[in-house]
């Protein structure tokens, strides 16, 4: 929920920097299914999603009834996927999958590639090498960075973003083909040594049903020129890596999640050299310097307010204070918008809730005014959708914010206008992109 940016700082469970993998095409004078040369295959269960859940319904990743051991245990961690539109017109299907090494072993992951759930099960995404290690993670890493070695009986955590032209282009189901190889045995487990050999390995996993809903769309929750998509989909930001252990599961609580800066991005709020845009005028150890601080939220759709918190402090400014869970948003609006989804508002101003429990809101109402409350380095607000009127507990819920103009992107530090800038509508707005929305009337 802090900042993550430019250096991306930012509050969360876990976190990594990742990329994204891009619609594929089967390796040239591959089959679908066929494991890479001097690799062993953990099974050759037929690689379609629907053929893949086996009797029991999940991968059986052994040849039929043939006792083999499968190092690597991949399962997805999270509902099913609704494909969402960004702001870069491709359609995004995200994802993660846990990958638990049950092997003596450690194992580094090589290559995925997403097979669809047709009968010769044909590549639609892959990501290898160094850009699948950028997104992936360790669970319970205190100090979590893009890996790609998984040490004996730990889990890691791939977040994945495939990506479509279109949403014809989906596949109703798949599955996964994930590849490793294998180091030195540990001394300790020279017992079953034998059982899980040295090398390369390629196993099936993780079959997978698209969602059949929509992205809920949405109306925008501030007003005007300079709004800054930080830690937003789909690359790995602090949001994105936030795989919290709540409720029983391993949830992506943030998913979809958005902090929201406000920059200037003329030539005179440049800083330095680099180019990095200016979020703040005046002192940037005062909240109130910076330009997002104060301005007003709104409401992204009617509903009804279920949740109001209005008494914490601001924080300082890069300098958030060590809070438990359940005070990470600050000051927080939660907004009962209809369909099970709710709408979260967090690090108001302190006292600025114009709303409270079982007010009726309409689209477009000021809610309260944009701070830097809760565990926040920055003025900001931290908005997303989720199941349920918690900040963590609920499945994170894609949307698309029905009107807006992109202006611009990041590309590293610096800012740029266009080229693809213009006038959108119906798209969820993805990292390091620069937008405007209506003033408000």
């Amino acid at each position: 929920m802090r900042r993550p940016w430019i250096g991306l700082t930012a509050c969360a469970l876990l976190a990594a920097v990742a990329c994204s993998s891009t619609v594929a095409a089967p390796p040239p004078g591959s089959s679908p299914g066929s494991s890479s040369p001097g690799s062993s295959t953990a099974g050759t269960t037929p690689t379609s999603a629907s053929a893949a859940l086996g009797r029991d319904g999940v991968v059986p990743g052994y040849q039929g009834d043939v006792d083999a051991t499968s190092p690597l245990i991949i399962r997805a961690a999270g509902p099913a996927p609704i494909p969402v539109t960004g702001t870069d017109t491709k359609v995004h299907v995200v994802y993660e999958l846990e990958v638990l090494n049950f092997s003596p072993r450690p194992a580094t992951l090589t290559g995925l590639e997403t097979l669809d759930g047709g009968p010769n099960g044909e590549v639609v995404a892959s990501v290898e090498g160094q850009a699948l290690a950028e997104r992936t993670i360790l669970v319970v890493d205190p100090e979590p960075l893009p890996i790609a070695e998984i040490p004996v009986g730990r889990s890691a955590l791939i977040m994945v973003d495939d990506v479509y032209a279109t949403k014809a282009d989906v596949p109703a189901t798949f599955s996964h083909r994930l590849q490793a190889t294998f180091g030195a045995l540990d001394p300790k487990y020279a017992a079953i040594g034998a059982l899980f050999p040295e090398g390369p390995v390629t196993q099936f996993g993780a079959a997978i049903a698209t969602s059949t809903a929509s992205p809920v769309v949405i109306g925008p929750p501030l007003a005007g020129d300079g709004w800054l998509a930080g830690n937003a989909c789909c690359s790995l930001s602090i949001h994105r890596g936030t795989m919290a252990p709540i409720g029983g599961r391993i949830n992506a609580a943030e998913r979809y999640a958005i902090d929201w800066f406000q920059v200037d991005t003329s030539p005179a709020g440049e800083i330095g050299a680099g180019g990095v845009v200016a979020s703040v005028h005046g002192d940037p150890t005062k909240n109130e310097s910076y330009l997002a601080y104060g301005e007003p939220l709104l409401a992204v759709a009617d509903g009804t307010v279920v949740k109001v918190v209005t008494d914490v402090p601001d924080s300082t400014v890069g300098a958030p204070p060590t809070l438990p869970l359940d005070q990470l948003g600050g000051n927080v609006v939660i907004i009962d918008i209809g369909g099970g989804v709710y709408a979260l508002y967090a690090h108001l101003v302190p006292g600025s809730a114009t709303v409270k429990v079982g007010d009726k809101v309409t689209r477009g109402q000021v809610i309260g005014k944009l701070g830097n409350s809760g565990n926040s380095s920055e003025a900001h607000l931290h908005f997303h959708l989720t199941s349920r009127p918690a900040s963590l507990i609920g499945d994170n819920i894609p949307f698309e914010i029905d009107t807006l103009t992109l202006v611009g992107n990041y590309d590293g530090p610096k800012y740029h206008d266009g080229p693809d800038a213009g006038r959108r509508t119906n798209q969820l707005p993805l990292i390091a992109s620069v937008v405007a929305f209506p003033e408000k009337p």
